[in-house]
């Protein structure tokens, strides 16, 4: 079996659930993710069972290179547009994934996203839905509550609870990705009880909401999220937390997407009480569009813009006070400000 995870975003931390999950029911999985899962000290494994879990990414279309027996459609935005032309293209790749899956296999799907949806419409082979919220799914949450941000719920599927879930990582956005990750292995046979006992242990992956540590009474956060719906479902899940103030430490990522999403992402940076702008991360790209951090930092009220990140150091060092939440965000190096920023800590 082939457990094929993708989305626009999620896949990481469903990909990690699923993992765990596998091995709490000692299934010897062999794993590949895109990110670092504690449990594993790296973001891969070799095992002996007859399964293997895949972070399968659709950009470029490179995951119409595998051959999912299990696909895991979690949601369809528009992002990666220095390659899809638009929306309506990236769903039909997505289609074109589900359209791997042989007909002894499964298609499960997120039938609260419209993309993921869309994306399936007009396959032959049937789909196994899972739902936060329509008791029509397949696979739903029931009995939802949160507690200090956290989910706590049953996933039912057929009628009949298959699972009790509660989760150690925050946000609403996660219920749905352990509804993913359980309806997969409900579907290639893993009890329910290893799904609980899983999802327990889970801590978060690596740059997905990681804590990094303490600076004068307020606590530093970690985040890969790099598209406007990945940084809002951040800041809902951090607006389920304790804290006085929320500063992001947020660097664009890759200058097509900034200027493609930017008045998304003014929208949602403008909820942050502090943002600190980094300049843009250009990875793979040369900055034909001329476009810079500072461009949104002047239509973002209390945004700073820092060209450098050490001054995005200097500048949450000038900002920390206890009880804020500081969080960098994005899926470049903005994550070493963070870490400059305890080192100072420790040495004062």
């Amino acid at each position: 079996n082939a457990l094929c995870v993708s989305g626009t975003h999620g896949k990481t931390t469903t990909t990690s659930m699923a993992t765990h999950i596998f091995m709490a029911a000692q299934a010897d999985p062999t794993v590949m993710i895109g990110g670092t899962l504690p449990l594993l000290h790296s973001g891969y494994r070799v095992g002996k069972g007859d399964t293997i879990i895949l972070e399968s990414c659709e950009y470029c279309n490179s995951f119409l290179n595998f051959f999912p027996t299990v696909a895991v459609i979690l949601n369809v935005h528009a992002d990666h547009l220095d390659f899809f032309k638009d929306l309506a293209d990236i769903e039909h790749s997505f289609h074109d994934f589900a359209a791997l899956v042989p007909q002894r296999g499964y298609i499960i799907v997120n039938s609260d996203d419209e993309g993921a949806r869309e994306s399936v419409r007009g396959l032959d082979h049937p789909v196994f839905t899972f739902s936060v919220k329509d008791r029509g799914a397949d696979c739903y949450a029931d009995n939802v509550s949160f507690f200090d941000g956290y989910g706590d719920f049953d996933v039912v599927i057929g009628g009949v609870v298959y699972a009790h879930v509660s989760l150690h990582v925050p946000g609403s956005h996660n219920i749905s990705n352990a509804l993913a990750a359980a309806a997969a292995a409900y579907v290639l046979g893993i009890p329910g009880d290893a799904v609980t006992s899983g999802l327990a242990s889970f801590t978060g992956a690596g740059r997905r909401f990681e804590h990094k540590g303490t600076f004068r009474g307020a606590e530093i956060y970690d985040d890969y999220a790099h598209h406007p719906d990945e940084v809002q479902a951040l800041l809902n899940a951090a607006a389920s937390l304790p804290h006085e103030r929320l500063i992001l430490a947020f660097q664009p990522h890759t200058y097509t997407r900034t200027a493609a999403l930017f008045d998304d992402f003014v929208s949602v940076l403008r909820q942050a009480d502090r943002v600190v702008l980094a300049e843009i991360y250009a990875a793979r790209e040369k900055n034909d569009l001329g476009i810079s951090s500072k461009d949104l930092a002047a239509q973002i009220p209390h945004a700073v813009y820092c060209p450098t990140l050490e001054q995005v150091a200097d500048q949450l060092e000038k900002l920390a006070q206890p009880g804020d939440l500081i969080i960098t965000v994005g899926a470049g190096d903005i994550y070493r400000a963070g870490e400059m920023l305890l080192k100072r800590g420790e040495t004062k």
